[in-house]
């Protein structure tokens, strides 16, 4: 039996992707793996560029979360040279007002050029529905929400240097079976309102706009059909993503990013006439060979997504769990060789390591090299993977001292807080305020130790730019006689 490393993922590949055509409301097709000629970086408006400095601000999704993680990962892979910074602006617990609050001291300190704004799961309420008539309360979320974002968007109208994206949020997941208990079955209602309110202030005001909410919410309801207890939205709390919702969520951007389609590399070689045919995102020299045995130097523009294989935080599933859900192999993850005037079975190597064997149709019809996960280009991509894994963990340090500073600190109107005084307040809070952390409060506001979280964060990007150019490799295909 030989490995499929085809264009296709054929784990549950054909048939789920002839089901997202309706969940995302236009047809996905399912590309070839035909030549296509692409720069090595689309002139895409939507495209993020060097030098630009990103900031993702929203509430603990992206405090604690991975999408704009994985988002970065992919310009890094994809991208190697296209140097720009994305930002984790995010705080748990936040509503909109809160973002409001702490946009002039937290938001516009990172000096971003660009802002992607998400809010409304804690907007749109939990508690709060036990306090009344459920139609009432939505409508008292909902005018605090509208009141509070329109402060917020006079800030963002007035910096005219900083481009805004406004993104609904995953969605609050009422009817999974997998937690025990109703839920807040009026929030679904309010958020969708909350929605609607971005989705129109970004037209408004000529902001681009990234729907979240409704694919990942009708592939819940989709899925829940067969399998009540699934979720991407967070099998612990309704609310929450797991790595491969975020996976998922950043797959949603990278696509609206207008890079569906656009491949790591696409190669074709003509084993007969020892030549290449065709190359796109990569070059190919000295080919040598016939159709018995057949070797060439490659060297991509690209390397391969790594997916994350980790699980993370608690976990259920690691982010790799989402390419049963989306096409992201298919749309966005393509490593394509082709050889033509090949017959019978054939091992492939690169640098002398065996990768698999396959058959000369296999490789006529194209082999993804990005679901080989022992290529040395995989390997060197999930380097750059570890590398922003443990990047975006000091990041999130420094977002989980935020959330002492913004939550606690300023909301009991401490304004310094690198002083003795401020700290003996936060200890005295702590008296009735489980959540707040004084030793952590004490050490970040430290300059010493802010600045080395920085110096720490700079120190690994600098790595992964450093090392996540492609290099040269040499592909053989020997075929197997039937000894072998």
């Amino acid at each position: 039996m030989f490995k499929q490393y085809t264009c296709l993922r054929l784990k549950k590949g054909f048939t789920k992707s002839l089901l997202l055509i309706s969940l995302f409301g236009s047809s996905i097709t399912m590309q070839s793996c035909s030549k296509k000629i692409l720069p090595n970086v689309p002139q895409n408006a939507k495209l993020f560029k060097a030098g630009d400095r990103v900031a993702f601000v929203g509430n603990s999704i992206t405090h604690g979360g991975r999408y704009h993680q994985y988002i970065w990962l992919y310009y890094m892979t994809r991208f190697p040279n296209l140097r720009f910074t994305i930002m984790n602006g995010g705080v748990g617990g936040d509503i909109v007002a809160n973002i409001n609050n702490r946009f002039d001291e937290d938001i516009l300190t990172k000096q971003p050029n660009k802002i992607d704004l998400t809010f409304g799961m804690n907007d749109s309420g939990f508690f709060q529905y036990m306090t009344g008539d459920s139609a009432k309360i939505s409508d008292q979320l909902f005018a605090k929400c509208d009141s509070a974002f329109k402060l917020l968007q006079a800030k963002l109208i007035q910096h005219k240097e900083i481009k805004t994206t406004l993104m609904s949020g995953s969605p609050y997941d009422f009817t999974t079976k997998v937690i025990n208990g109703n839920g807040w079955r009026e929030k679904p209602a309010t958020f969708e309102r909350i929605v609607q309110l971005q989705r129109a202030t970004a037209a408004k005001n000529n902001w681009p706009y990234i729907d979240i909410y409704h694919p990942i919410d009708r592939l819940n309801k989709q899925y829940q059909q067969t399998d009540p207890n699934f979720t991407l939205s967070g099998s612990n709390d309704r609310v929450h993503p797991e790595s491969y919702g975020h996976l998922i969520w950043a797959y949603l951007f990278l696509c609206n990013q207008g890079l569906k389609g656009m491949e790591v590399a696409d190669f074709t070689v003509d084993a007969a006439n020892a030549k290449t045919v065709a190359s796109v995102n990569c070059s190919i020299s000295n080919v040598k060979g016939n159709a018995q045995a057949i070797s060439f130097d490659y060297l991509a523009n690209s390397l391969p997504f790594p997916v994350d294989e980790e699980k993370h935080n608690g976990d259920h599933h690691p982010a790799s769990y989402a390419l049963n859900y989306v096409p992201f192999t298919n749309d966005l993850n393509k490593e394509v060789l082709k050889v033509q005037s090949l017959s019978g079975n054939y091992e492939l190597k690169i640098d002398d390591k065996a990768m698999g064997h396959f058959s000369a149709a296999d490789l006529a019809k194209g082999v993804n090299m990005a679901l080989i996960t022992n290529t040395p280009q995989y390997q060197q991509a999930l380097q750059i993977l570890k590398l922003n894994e443990e990047r975006g963990s000091v990041e999130r340090e420094t977002r989980d001292y935020a959330v002492q500073v913004y939550n606690f600190a300023r909301a009991n109107g401490i304004k310094n807080d690198n002083d003795p005084a401020s700290w003996a307040k936060m200890r005295d809070l702590k008296k009735t305020n489980g959540w707040i952390n004084n030793d952590l409060y004490e050490r970040g506001s430290n300059p010493a130790t802010q600045k080395a979280w920085q110096d720490k964060m700079n120190n690994l990007i600098n790595q992964i730019y450093a090392s996540n150019k492609p290099v040269k490799h040499k592909i053989e295909l020997l075929k197997i006689t039937e000894n072998q």
